[in-house]
C-alpha cells in the first residue's frame, strides 16, 4: 500500500470521527456557539465551519484514494 492510499484512508476516517465527535458533543463547533442561537438558521451557521472542515477532509481523502495510479 502506498503512502498516498494510507493518507487517503486516514483522511476519510478522520472526517467520520470529526462528525461523530461533533454529533455527540465531545468537541465544540469552530463557529459561534449553537447553544445561544435564537433560530435554526443561527445553529446551522454556527455548525457550518466544522462540517465544512470534515467535508473538505473527506473530499481530500477521496481524491487521494481515487487519484492517479
Amino acid at each position: 500500500m502506498t503512502p498516498r492510499r494510507i493518507a487517503g484512508y486516514l483522511c476519510v476516517a478522520g472526517s467520520f470521527a470529526l462528525i461523530l465527535l461533533l454529533g455527540y458533543g465531545v468537541i465544540d463547533p469552530i463557529g459561534a456557539s449553537p447553544a445561544q442561537a435564537t433560530s435554526m438558521r443561527d445553529v446551522l451557521i454556527g455548525l457550518m465551519p466544522s462540517v465544512l472542515l470534515a467535508l473538505g477532509t473527506f473530499a481530500i481523502g477521496l481524491w487521494l484514494l481515487k487519484g492517479k495510479k
